[in-house]
């Protein structure tokens, strides 16, 4: 199952020059779901911060290690095609079914070489994955639990199925917006508000910091900017 939605350059331009932080942060305004819910959890961490910000839709697929049986080739592929129809940039989600993730890598160089000529960007996954530096190398992004140095028998299954990673469900489909501090979801029907709401973010964060960082700074003066106690 794919999604045909594409994000518009002009979104995909700007989403790409804020923070995770200040894009959850102004989500919270725009008040379109509950504060605890939208982001992945802490687990899954970003492997190249210096790479910067990553920006695209998600595909999502299970993941397995096929312990003593023949692993099954059909999710392979299916992931593979389904991504080659994706609109792009892509990110692939992947879902660890394993239950012992720090047994198997489930992509590497060859994965990834493959997956960018067919308009993926990154992989989050609350597995493992591997060939760090030549991954790094390529500019492709990857945020993931750990490396691990062996792909086992892994194998990939439920290829458009929406998965959970660190308390968060991910639909094939859905914004991905991480960098170094994690990932955060976008929904779609934020994206005429967003600016907005960013920009009224980052106004009321100078504030804080510029009388937090004042001569002028005291406790009280401060309860009094943020209204505590009104």
């Amino acid at each position: 199952m794919t999604d045909s939605r594409m994000l518009a350059e002009a979104d995909l331009d700007y989403l790409r020059s804020v923070d995770s932080p200040t894009i959850a942060n102004a989500l919270e305004r725009l008040d379109l779901r509950d504060r605890s819910d939208g982001y992945i959890g802490g687990s899954v961490q970003c492997a190249f911060p210096e790479l910067g910000v990553m920006v695209g839709t998600a595909l999502t697929v299970t993941v397995d290690n096929a312990v003593g049986r023949t692993a099954r080739q059909e999710g392979y592929w299916a992931l593979w095609e389904a991504l080659e129809q994706s609109t792009g940039p892509t990110v692939i989600v992947m879902k660890d079914a394993s239950g012992t993730p720090e047994r198997v890598a489930y992509a590497g160089e060859i994965m990834v070489t493959l997956a960018s000529r067919l308009g993926a960007i990154g992989i989050v996954t609350d597995g493992a994955l591997r060939d760090v530096a030549e991954v790094r190398a390529r500019g492709f992004h990857y945020f993931m639990r750990y490396p691990v140095v062996s792909h086992a028998n892994f194998e990939l299954s439920k290829v458009g199925d929406p998965v959970h990673l660190d308390g968060q469900l991910v639909h094939t489909g859905d914004i991905l917006h991480g960098d170094v501090n994690g990932v955060v979801i976008v929904p779609w029907e934020s994206l005429p508000s967003i600016r907005d709401a960013v920009s009224g973010i980052q106004a009321a964060e100078r504030r804080d910091l510029d009388y937090i960082d004042g001569p002028d700074f005291s406790l009280e003066g401060y309860k009094q900017i943020r209204g505590y106690g009104r």
